[in-house]
């Protein structure tokens, strides 16, 4: 797999895909947040909606990686 190389034009294709995948989950992940965001009713549920947050942006940041070597496997 290290072998691969991109030609101009799947490297523009590939970033394409990238941002609209990307801005999707972000998408989602806003709306879901808005949706809890609005439910907290309590002070100490603020700290499980940070805890969401972060699982969220960990989960984001492990599956969204633009490396070269890496988008075979994103796109996958």
């Amino acid at each position: 797999m290290s072998d691969f190389e991109w030609s101009g034009s799947e490297k523009k294709l590939a970033r394409h895909a990238f941002d609209t995948a990307l801005e999707a989950a972000l998408a989602k992940t806003m709306a879901d947040f808005k949706s809890k965001a609005s439910a907290v009713t309590q002070p100490s549920e603020m700290w499980v909606l940070e805890g969401y947050l972060r699982e969220q942006r960990r989960e984001i940041d492990r599956t969204f990686d633009y490396r070269y070597s890496q988008l075979l496997f994103v796109f996958a």
